[in-house]
């Protein structure tokens, strides 16, 4: 992702109040009975002439929840985190 772990939890905790918790080396996202761990790394930036966009390493790991629940809580996820541009 071109994030840094910072803007990765504010995406979050906009997108899902009161249900995102700090972890050691992540996040975790609980909501309606389902658990979504996000293991965060950050990478080496990437750099475009004098553009430098910040890359970070997301693992999902899904500890609570069927996989239907899961895959739509990872799809709102996904809508949430998603950046401008065009």
């Amino acid at each position: 992702m071109n994030s840094t772990p910072a803007e990765f939890r504010r995406a979050l905790a906009h997108a899902f109040p009161g249900c995102v918790s700090e972890e050691e080396g992540g996040l975790c996202l609980t909501a309606g009975g389902t658990q979504l761990y996000f293991a965060l790394r950050s990478e080496k930036p990437r750099q475009i002439g004098a553009l430098q966009l910040a890359t970070l390493h997301v693992d999902i790991a899904v500890r609570a929840g069927d996989e239907a629940a899961a895959r739509k809580l990872l799809a709102q996820v996904d809508r949430a985190t998603l950046r401008g541009g065009g």
